[in-house]
């Protein structure tokens, strides 16, 4: 098992921000995220929701593990059969009025020998450069508005 931790900040208001890391509001600042909801139909998020992205080395099926609105916290559980599971918590705070401090964690299990090796390649360093990545990506959708 691996873990990684990291955090970033957000120039917008704490709703504003939650909501850009549901299935649909990463749509709006993640290059290529196109998430099928599979169920329940006619959901946009919800505890329970399952749904499908796109991967660069195949399909993944995500599940909404804990959803917590109010305290802006929602964990997923992504499956990439054969290769890894991953739990993904993203924890969401206000830091001032448009100032949002966001905290992602990242937990992954191997289910297979090739998973392993894709999650022991896997680096702090490159884990930071994602974090730095996602605050530049939220923060110039977040910016126009």
């Amino acid at each position: 098992m691996r873990e990684f931790r990291g955090q970033f900040s957000i120039d917008g208001a704490i709703d504003t921000a939650f909501e850009l890391f549901s299935p649909l509001g990463e749509r709006k600042w993640v290059p290529g995220w196109n998430p099928e909801l599979l169920y329940p139909p006619d959901v946009t998020w919800a505890l329970g929701q399952i749904f499908r992205t796109q991967e660069e080395k195949g399909e993944a099926i995500w599940i909404v593990t804990r959803l917590d609105r109010e305290a802006r916290r929602v964990e997923y559980h992504r499956v990439e059969p054969g290769r890894y599971v991953a739990r993904v918590r993203v924890d969401c705070r206000a830091a001032a009025r448009d100032v949002t401090e966001v905290v992602v964690e990242y937990t992954f299990m191997a289910l297979s020998p090739e998973g392993a090796a894709e999650i022991d390649a896997m680096t702090d360093e490159a884990y930071a450069e994602k974090m730095t990545r996602w605050k530049r990506w939220t923060s110039e959708w977040i910016a126009p508005r």
